[in-house]
């Protein structure tokens, strides 16, 4: 196993000419992209990095972020992408504890860095490229002192539950994961990788930054998020990868798009998701009737086709991660003709753990254990039950062990040593295997035990009310309590209702959302609390809910609602 390092050099002399990076306007090979690397990467050593030094990356999703990363790596460097919407004592946390030499980031996050954090020298990738041309730095070679057991990035958690700790992963963790969803998706040089996902999130490190560079294609760029669906169609992506809360507004946007249609168009529409269940199975080899078929291919051919225009010609997939995907959303877009499958995995385990193909998907479940993990390859999964058993065939805390596993928690050896026991990490999900197919329940940590002695995933449950048009978001509560609540959201077009009719109608809503549970997971109540944004802490960046935060914004609201229903004295 080589470094990636070495992977860098090695892409530029097998891919010379092909295209590494592209916008909607312009297309860079690996050549003249490496050798820009090669020159960043002089610099960074004129700058005094050190093999190992840890060099801080906080600029928004850009081609120079990319190139920032590989440019860190050929100087021997220990890359630390951070959110760059963090605050400043977040930034400060993160530098401090990391020992950050040295800083790339642009002039937007020049002051607060500076501020948070005045230990280290600040490089601003736009003036980059100017100052190597004024200071003669040449694309020579720098030699590799890396081995592939040294630390090669420092992925900090959302902290979610508190203080983020800092994730260790070696050039061989991130390599051998990077091999292994090239052997799943059986990546080519003609795959383009598409998303808004940030480098500081895993899956998106490792599957564009990381494995791109082993089997030679390319990574498209858009400037924000506004431009996002636009660019799409010129940049001619085949993979798009997403995070459950970027489809559910795509879904938003192609229903608006339907009204808009006219009559006509949403009649058809209505008739798709008739027939659409029947044809399209909850497994991909399911055996429809001809007639549905029939119907289903008509309206395919006179309203579908124009629907995925915006997904040009290429595209394959949609690939979901770093959350649960409602189910319904994921058949919803399986019946437009457009595959959305789901990946598993945390950036402990760097991060893909599971992985489904579009030829071959399950809905619900979050695919086949990857290459890795299987036991021809150094690797093993299994499932620990409440009772301390262990096995495939239970349900349980999910268990893996192989070579992604994360080296450790930097600075945090104690914290270590309760993930990781003779090998295996404790993932802290809950879930089984089936049919060569894992499925997940939710979060071992997110466990609510009420007073009756009911164990409670609140993701099954948060993931049915969200079915509803008329509730944005929830978080589930009641851990000692008698029942189970909900915190609900709603989307702005309801803030201006009745406060009383809106009352009405969301009691209606949960009730006919959770009839199919059992009666302990039922909320018995619901309150409103305002929208979760990351601008408060309430959503990680990846657009997760921070249930400590919402406990801590809404603490009087939340008290309250538990006094007036009688779980408070």
């Amino acid at each position: 196993m080589k470094t990636l390092n070495e992977f860098i050099l090695n892409a530029k002399e097998k891919y010379g000419e092909e295209v590494l990076i592209k916008d909607k306007d312009n297309k860079y090979t690996y050549n003249e992209t490496i050798d820009k690397v090669l020159k960043w990467g002089n610099y960074l050593k004129k700058q005094g990095i050190k093999k190992l030094d840890r060099v801080a990356i906080v600029t928004p999703k850009s081609m120079d972020q990319l190139k920032a990363f590989y440019a860190i790596w050929i100087a021997g460097g220990i890359t630390l992408p951070i959110n760059e919407g963090n605050n400043e004592p977040e930034f400060q946390f993160i530098l401090e504890d990391a020992g950050a030499s040295l800083i790339m980031t642009t002039s937007a996050f020049e002051a607060i860095l500076k501020k948070a954090y005045p230990k280290a020298k600040i490089v601003l990738l736009e003036e980059l490229d100017r100052i190597v041309e004024d200071e003669g730095i040449e694309a020579t070679v720098i030699p590799l002192e890396t081995k592939k057991n040294d630390t090669a990035t420092l992925i900090y958690t959302s902290g979610s539950t508190g203080n983020p700790k800092g994730i260790e992963l070696t050039h061989e963790n991130l390599l051998i994961n990077g091999n292994s969803l090239v052997e799943v998706k059986k990546l080519t040089k003609e795959n383009c990788f598409y998303s808004l996902l940030p480098y500081w999130h895993s899956f998106s490190l490792m599957s564009e930054v990381v494995s791109t560079i082993i089997y030679g294609g390319s990574i498209g760029f858009t400037k924000n998020q506004r431009s996002f669906v636009s660019d799409i169609v010129k940049i001619q992506p085949t993979m798009i990868l997403v995070v459950p809360r970027i489809l559910d507004l795509m879904k938003i946007s192609i229903v608006r798009q339907i009204k808009q249609g006219g009559e006509e168009v949403e009649s058809a529409y209505k008739k798709l998701l008739e027939v659409a269940p029947k044809v399209i199975g909850d497994r991909y080899e399911s055996v429809p009737n001809p007639e549905d078929k029939k119907i289903y291919d008509e309206l395919d051919e006179k309203l579908l086709k124009n629907i995925r225009k915006f997904l040009g010609t290429n595209f394959k997939e949609f690939v979901s991660g770093g959350g649960a995907l409602d189910i319904n959303l994921q058949r919803y877009f399986g019946y437009l003709g457009i595959p959305v499958v789901q990946g598993y995995g945390l950036s402990e385990a760097s991060p893909m753990i599971s992985l489904d193909v579009v030829n071959g998907y399950s809905y619900g479940s979050v695919g086949d254990i990857v290459p890795w993990l299987l036991p021809e390859n150094g690797g093993d999964f299994t499932f620990e039950d409440e009772f301390g058993n262990r096995g495939k065939d239970l349900k349980g805390e999910l268990l893996v062990k192989g070579g992604s596993v994360m080296k450790g928690y930097w600075n945090h050896k104690d914290k270590s040593a309760k993930a990781l026991k003779d090998g295996w990490l404790f993932t802290g999900d809950v879930g089984y295997y089936e049919n060569n197919k894992l499925y997940l329940n939710g979060r071992k940590t997110n466990m609510i035990v009420l007073k009756g002695g009911e164990n409670i995933h609140p993701e099954y449950i948060e993931g049915e009310l969200k079915k509803s048009d008329i509730i944005d978001d929830v978080m589930v509560f009641g851990d000692g309590c008698k029942n189970v609540y909900a915190c609900l959201t709603i989307p702005e077009d309801y803030k201006g209702m009745d406060e009383k009719e809106l009352k009405l109608l969301l009691k209606e809503e949960l009730k006919k959302l959770s009839s199919g549970m059992v009666s302990y997971q039922k909320p018995k109540d619901f309150v409103i609390v305002p929208s979760f944004s990351t601008e408060d802490g309430t959503y990680t960046g990846t657009l997760k809910i921070r249930r400590h935060m919402i406990y801590k914004r809404d603490k009087e609201i939340i008290e309250d609602f538990l006094m007036k229903v009688g779980e408070r004295e």
